[in-house]
C-alpha cells in the first residue's frame, strides 16, 4: 500500500501521471482483496448479534430457555457468562463443545479496549467481549450467516484518476479532539491525528482524520451521492501516514462501513468537517443487499 501511494506523490511533484491502465489494474486488485476479506470466516458479514451485558448470569445456546439464543449453537445450553461490573467470566456447560480460545479459563475475560479480546467459540458461532457505547457487550459472529453465504459482492464505480488528490496537513492545536457520533447515537471524543486540506470540485476542502492502522490515517466522509448511489452513512478512507506534510487521498478506494452489511456494527458517522457539498462518484457503491 505504501509503495503504491508514494508513486502518485512522486508523480505530483514531478508533474507526471501514472497511466489510467495501471491505475485501473491496481484498483481492481485492491477491490478483489477487499471482497476476499469480506468473504472470509469471522468477517463483518458474519455478525449476527451485539448483546449488551448487565450484571447477572447470561446463558447461551439454542434452547428456548437460553437467555441468549442462537440457532447455530451446538447445544441447548453451551454455558453462561457471569457478569459483575467489568468482571465477566465464562463457565461452560459440562459436555458442551464451546471453548474459550485464549486466556486463563479461571480469570476474567478481556474486552477489546483492554487488549486482545477474549473469544468463546462453538463451531461456526463465536462470542467476543467488546466495549461499545461505554458498555460491555458480546459481539456474536456466525460463519453460516446468510449474509456471508449469499454475499453477491459490492458494486464499484469506474476508476477516475482525477479523484486521486494530494493533500497537505495543517497545524494542530495541542490535544485537539473531535466528537464522533456512531450510528446508535453514542458520542465519543477522539484525538485528531491530522487535518488534511485539498482541492476538489473547484474549492479547498478539509478532512479531519483520526489514527488509522499501521501508523496511517482514517477518514469517514460523506458526499452528495450518499443514500442514492453510495451508502447513506458515508464511507471510509484509509490513508498512509504523511510524508513531509503531504498525503495522497484516493477516493477510488472509498469503501463501505460494516453497517452497510449488518445492523450489528457500531460504525462512526462523518463529522461535520468531512461532509462534502459535492458528488464523489468513486469507490464502492451501495451494497447489492442494501439496495434490494
Amino acid at each position: 500500500m505504501l509503495r503504491a501511494m508514494l508513486v502518485p506523490l512522486l508523480c505530483i511533484a514531478s508533474s507526471c501521471t501514472p497511466s489510467a491502465k495501471s491505475g485501473e489494474a491496481e484498483h481492481a486488485a485492491w477491490h478483489a482483496e477487499r471482497l476476499a476479506k469480506l468473504r472470509a470466516p469471522d468477517s463483518w458479514l458474519t455478525l449476527v448479534g451485539l448483546d449488551f451485558l448487565s450484571d447477572g448470569e447470561w446463558t447461551v445456546g439454542s434452547s428456548p430457555g437460553a437467555r441468549l439464543r442462537y440457532a447455530s449453537s451446538s447445544a441447548g445450553i453451551l454455558g453462561r457468562f457471569l457478569v459483575a461490573g467489568d468482571d465477566v467470566r465464562w463457565r461452560p456447560e459440562p459436555g458442551a463443545s464451546a471453548v474459550l480460545e485464549s486466556g486463563d479459563p479461571a480469570a476474567p475475560l478481556v474486552a477489546d479496549d483492554k487488549g486482545r479480546a477474549s473469544v468463546v467459540r462453538d463451531g461456526p458461532l463465536s462470542f467476543t467481549l467488546v466495549r461499545r457505547n461505554g458498555q460491555l457487550a458480546l459481539r456474536v459472529r456466525d460463519n453460516t450467516s446468510p449474509v456471508r453465504t449469499n454475499f453477491a459482492g459490492v458494486p464499484l464505480a469506474p476508476y477516475d484518476p482525477s479523484l486521486v488528490v494530494e493533500a497537505r496537513t495543517e497545524r494542530l492545536s495541542t490535544g485537539q479532539m473531535v466528537a464522533i457520533t456512531n450510528v446508535r447515537g453514542f458520542v465519543e471524543t477522539q484525538p485528531v491525528a491530522a487535518i488534511l486540506a485539498f482541492e476538489l470540485g473547484g474549492g479547498t476542502r478539509r478532512f479531519v482524520a483520526t489514527k488509522g492502522a499501521d501508523g496511517g490515517l482514517s477518514v469517514v466522509f460523506a458526499d452528495a451521492t450518499n443514500r442514492v448511489e453510495t451508502y447513506g452513512g458515508g464511507r471510509f478512507l484509509d490513508i498512509d501516514a504523511p510524508v513531509d506534510g503531504r498525503v495522497v487521498i484516493d477516493f477510488n478506494r472509498a469503501y463501505n462501513p460494516p453497517c452497510s452489511f449488518t445492523p450489528w456494527a457500531t460504525c462512526p458517522l462523518p463529522p461535520d468537517m468531512n461532509r462534502l457539498p459535492l458528488r464523489v462518484l468513486a469507490g464502492e457503491l451501495v451494497p447489492r443487499e442494501a439496495s434490494k
